[in-house]
């Protein structure tokens, strides 16, 4: 009999993380911010570090990234020019998988060309999407072993190399179900900023960067496009 029901318990556990893991990637088209439930984000904060104010748009990102439950990541407001970064802390690298902290940093001030675009400036679900596209970065860092991660840096010194990064992490946020959020930070900075394509927080980088082919970050027309290669975005 304790045997039964231990497998009885067992069974409905591994049910109810595949119902959490299929919930967590459903796609909705616009959150509202005045409707956030905190209790039903709460499984999501465990070993995070959120600052406050940006504590709904976090969650509800984490909440398609449910790999992530008991990863400890630190979000965190500072003076910077990127808008956000994403990166493992330096010492984390040199540890299991497991043991690892990741840090989001989200500029509370930058230069005056791309004071538009800080996180304090964006629609609430253009925050949730860069947010999503972040913690894109922090799944990839999770997945890798110590000698990867410390060649990364080295790997991204090449262009072509942080496109195809950027690019690829833009996707993992479509495969998560975040497409619509990331259309609406995507289609937020390209008209604030008045450009055709985004190519990162260089400030040489303001302009047209030729054909669609060199995006770094996918433009609105390719996140549909992505969108509609998958099924969990069919019924919305």
């Amino acid at each position: 009999m304790q045997r039964r029901k231990a497998g009885t318990y067992c069974i409905f556990g591994i049910f109810l993380c595949i119902c959490v893991h299929l919930t967590a990637q459903m796609p909705v088209k616009h959150f509202q911010k005045d409707t956030f439930d905190s209790l039903k984000y709460a499984a999501f904060e465990t070993n995070k570090k959120i600052p406050g104010e940006i504590r709904p748009q976090a969650l509800i990102a984490l909440s398609h990234y449910p790999e992530l439950r008991e990863t400890k990541i630190i979000f965190r407001l500072r003076k910077r020019k990127t808008p956000l970064a994403s990166r493992p802390q330096v010492w984390s690298v040199f540890k299991k998988r497991k043991n690892r902290t990741y840090i989001i940093t989200i500029s509370t001030r930058s230069s005056e060309a791309l004071t538009p675009i800080l996180f304090s400036k964006l629609p609430y679900n253009a925050q949730i999407g860069v947010l999503g596209h972040e913690l894109g970065h922090t799944r990839y860092y999770s997945s890798k072993n110590t000698l990867q991660l410390i060649g990364l840096p080295f790997k991204l010194l090449k262009s072509k190399n942080t496109d195809a990064f950027e690019f690829n992490t833009d996707r993992i946020s479509i495969e998560h179900g975040l497409g619509y959020q990331l259309y609406a930070w995507s289609s937020y900075v390209r008209e604030v900023l008045n450009i055709s394509e985004w190519r990162g927080a260089s400030e040489d980088l303001l302009a047209e960067e030729g054909p669609a082919i060199d995006q770094r970050y996918m433009n609105p027309e390719t996140i549909t496009r992505y969108m509609d290669s998958y099924p969990i975005y069919e019924n919305n």
